[in-house]
């Protein structure tokens, strides 16, 4: 029996790591092709504010990452147990309270950017007012879609965010090349995001709209250790991949600023190309936990994944540096070109480190965040020190990102009985 539910989380896997590498290539081939276009019209300078506000936004994602996480397990353990009316209890107060706080952001935001435009030298307010707008509705939609990737319904997942990314493609830049700039991309992402939030709300209220909603509750000791372990290993990751750009756009002039932010952008491929591993892995590995099965097959597999991937695309940026980083951004970006391979190393590095941290948040083991805090704070103290030149910046990224995997390895298998406890009485409770 154990060899058969093995087989068929395998199965599972590849089928739809399938789908969800089709649907986050396809991502960001958008969200490249949004880079692409905008750079070629607004120049190295106003690129540099475009892919500082670019990291804010993604380092503002880990609020509705570390919700999504959470909803993610929640929602496979319901699945698992066969349990509709909890579904359609988590299903309704998210689109509730989704809403609630995704206006209150926006406004928090607008009140914010001000002072922040000025932090990040940026004279263009009215793109850092939109750009708060885009992060306050960019809350929702996430938290929306894990629900569909708990019950592993990879297909509504993907059309949702597929419309996300390709609203932001086309609208975003077409006020850009209408002549709004910055504030014109922006402006375009925020209506895509507002559109995509109307679509996924309605799917996913339509699904449950005939079952009778029970409300949702939890063991709440055990919410708790979820939530912070989560919250801690989302921010720190998000800080490992996104605070040098804000960090260099900080101290550096703007001309280096909006060098290193296509350098960020080409080596970005190596990690978003292999992005659908944790998407995949968190629901398989948390259901074969609760089945009392050693997930560890699971993470090789998903490991094994990243690394072939990564090992392809490292070979094409030790070879085309210059090739990947003037044709995402331009020519005007070329001397970013002897950074572009070792930026990438970097990146590869971090890829294994979320597929690692994913895994032990699946197996509900959080050893690893003490020292994964260690190794960000080491690296943000490091950047803030050792920023003369790019190479000390990336050597530091590599040096941090090393020893952040190293650390996440320990104890990767899972102690089966007292999750399987846990997730059992959790879920029914």
């Amino acid at each position: 029996m154990m060899a058969s539910l093995r087989k068929l989380i395998a199965g599972d896997f590849a089928r739809h790591g399938a789908l969800v590498f089709l649907t986050t290539t396809t991502i960001n081939v958008l969200g490249y092709a949004f880079h692409f276009a905008i750079s070629r019209k607004v120049g190295v300078e106003q690129y540099g504010e475009l892919a500082a506000l670019n990291a804010g936004y993604m380092i503002s994602m880990v609020f509705s990452t570390i919700t999504a996480t959470v909803i993610v397990k929640y929602a496979a353990e319901f699945r698992v147990l066969g349990d509709a009316a909890h579904l359609a209890g988590l299903s309704r107060r998210l689109c509730m309270y989704g809403l609630v706080v995704g206006m209150a952001c926006a406004l928090l935001g607008l009140a914010a950017a001000a002072p922040i435009a000025t932090y990040l030298k940026i004279p263009n307010v009215s793109a850092v007012s939109l750009a708060l707008v885009v992060m306050a509705l960019s809350f929702i939609t996430p938290t929306l879609r894990s629900v569909f990737i708990g019950i592993e319904d990879f297909s509504i997942y993907s059309i949702s965010s597929i419309l996300e990314s390709g609203l932001k493609a086309l609208l975003g830049i077409g006020f850009v090349y209408a002549g709004y700039g910055v504030t014109g991309a922006f402006g375009g992402w925020a209506l895509g995001v507002l559109i995509t939030v109307a679509y996924t709300m309605t799917v996913l209220l339509a699904r449950y709209r005939k079952t009778p909603a029970t409300e949702v509750k939890v063991n709440f000791r055990r919410l708790a250790v979820t939530m912070a372990g989560v919250s801690a290993c989302t921010i720190l990751l998000t800080s490992l991949g996104y605070a040098d750009v804000i960090i260099v756009k900080h101290y550096a002039d703007p001309t280096t600023a909006g060098l290193y932010g296509a350098l960020s952008l080409s080596g970005k491929i190596l990690l978003f190309v292999v992005g659908f591993v944790p998407t995949v892995l968190l629901p398989k590995a948390s259901r074969q936990a609760l089945s009392g099965t050693s997930p560890v097959r699971i993470l090789i597999i998903a490991v094994g994944v990243v690394l072939g991937f990564s090992s392809v695309g490292l070979v094409g940026y030790y070879f085309l540096p210059g090739f990947i980083v003037t044709t995402l951004a331009g020519p005007s970006f070329a001397p970013a070109t002897p950074y572009v391979f070792f930026y990438g190393v970097a990146m590869v590095l971090l890829a294994a480190l979320t597929t690692v941290t994913t895994y032990k948040i699946g197996i509900h083991r959080f050893d690893f965040v003490l020292p994964l805090a260690a190794c960000a704070v080491a690296e943000l103290v490091g950047i803030s020190v050792y920023h003369r030149s790019l190479t000390e910046i990336i050597g530091v990224l590599i040096a941090g990102n090393s020893l952040a995997l190293i650390a996440s390895v320990y104890r990767i298998n899972a102690p089966l009985r007292s999750i399987a406890h846990a997730q059992r009485s959790d879920a029914a409770a």
